[in-house]
């Protein structure tokens, strides 16, 4: 169970990567060759966490995350077929 919980909590902090690479493209005194690695390493140590969350976390959640996102969008494509 412990290590379940560890598995949702690298999925969502590989999701907290994102802003920090928004900082890495703002910041002023990298070069746009600097910019693009360090957004790469950041991109890649992202999925790398989002990956290893799965694993964690077990068949069972991913299984239950593919459910939830399926019912959210019928619910969204049933909304957009009234417009």
């Amino acid at each position: 169970m412990l290590l379940r919980i560890f598995g949702v909590g690298l999925i969502l902090l590989s999701a907290a990567v994102y802003p920090l690479i928004g900082a890495i493209a703002l910041n002023s005194y990298f070069t746009v060759t600097e910019k693009a690695i360090y957004s790469s390493l950041a991109y890649g140590f992202s999925w790398l966490i989002l990956l290893l969350g799965v694993f964690l976390a077990g068949p069972e959640l991913v299984e239950k995350l593919k459910s939830v996102y399926e019912r959210f969008k019928n619910r969204i494509l049933k909304k957009n077929k009234g417009i």
